[in-house]
């Protein structure tokens, strides 16, 4: 059974039997990979027995691009370079399916999961259902009345960059992302983290015709999202006036590769501008488009060694993992290493 949380008697929260919190004031945030894709999910996910983040069941349920987003064991790899302290109360924004929750949940933290569609509410719900310790709330969370100081880690995976649509009212993506972080920087505890996983807008595959991830189109990004508006990615160059604006004295710059999506190795920014063989740890690791196939050969590791003598990785990478504290000594407890090599599930899993 679920404990009742802050969060629930703030907003009058109520379980419905899908295991989702809900309230009387639906205002939902509604985004989807497709209903065929979630009907699948919901399917393998009602028979599994193995719900784990490294679960081979899932795993060998993948059949696109969709499914593995949220069945991959790599997803968590996002997080397993990092250091949490026991019992962390988490805040994940925008939840999803639920593949980064049931991780969160695996580590003993107390989790509120916030989703805006209802149907990958309650498809987190699923994946999550033995975990007492992670509610999934279906809500537009900009909608709710979030507490104050209470959370060790505010998390946003692939959110941070719809900003716009969660605060319509501001003049620019831009603002909409300050006022995205200010917010979450008022709901952490003393010492507590923000982190954000999100694309980078010049990262190589996109430089060399990948499609946006967003948009499906070549090169919309790399031109600054002209005529658009609603969804956009920064550079490494953006990122430190967004953060600064936010109020928040201290970044540390992590980059996950290929992408934060499925990453396999994660490097630090203090290490790649120190390392002049950084670019060894990137070979065999392919960047990839998730509309078609993309094909770079020798390309992509010629490309790497050469950003690695030009202290570019950085401004190139294809996606940021961003950690936000009110203190450097928290980041160094939060990332400690230079480079994490993550697990590609491909060993037995008592080796991996």
């Amino acid at each position: 059974m679920q404990t009742e949380t802050m969060l629930h008697r703030l907003n009058e929260l109520t379980r419905s039997d899908s295991g989702v919190f809900m309230n009387s004031h639906k205002e939902n945030f509604a985004y989807s990979d497709g209903e065929q894709s979630e009907r699948y999910l919901v399917q393998i996910l009602e028979g599994a027995v193995d719900l784990s983040s490294t679960s081979a069941e899932l795993e060998s349920m993948i059949v696109d691009w969709p499914s593995e987003y949220h069945l991959s064991n790599k997803r968590a790899n996002l997080l397993r370079g990092l250091e949490f302290k026991a019992g962390s109360k988490v805040l994940e924004l925008g939840c999803g399916c639920g593949a980064i929750s049931r991780y969160l949940g695996e580590q003993g933290f107390h989790v509120d999961a916030i989703e805006g569609s209802p149907t990958r509410a309650e498809i987190a719900a699923l994946r999550c259902r033995d975990l007492d310790n992670v509610n999934i709330v279906c809500a537009n969370f900009n909608e709710l009345s979030i507490p104050e100081n209470t959370y060790d880690l505010v998390l946003f995976v692939g959110v941070v960059e719809y900003a716009a649509r969660f605060w319509p009212d501001q003049a620019t993506d831009e603002e909409a992302v300050v006022k995205m972080l200010s917010a979450a920087g008022q709901r952490l505890c003393k010492d507590g983290v923000v982190l954000i996983a999100i694309e980078n807008r010049t990262g190589m595959k996109y430089v060399m015709g990948a499609h946006e991830d967003h948009y499906s189109k070549r090169y919309i990004g790399i031109h600054g999202y002209q005529e658009q508006r609603g969804i956009k990615t920064y550079t490494r160059k953006e990122w430190p006036d967004l953060i600064q604006k936010a109020g928040f004295p201290s970044a540390r710059f992590l980059f996950p590769f290929p992408d934060y999506k499925v990453p396999t190795v994660l490097l630090s920014q203090e290490y790649l501008l120190a390392n002049p063989y950084a670019y060894t740890y990137l070979e065999g690791i392919n960047s990839r488009d998730y509309t078609e196939l993309l094909d770079l050969r020798q390309h992509e590791p010629l490309f790497w060694e050469s950003a690695n003598a030009t202290d570019t990785i950085p401004d190139f990478a294809n996606s940021f993992l961003i950690v936000l504290s009110d203190n450097a000594h928290t980041l160094d407890q939060v990332a400690p290493n230079d480079f994490a090599h993550l697990p590609d599930f491909k060993r037995k899993r008592q080796y991996c």
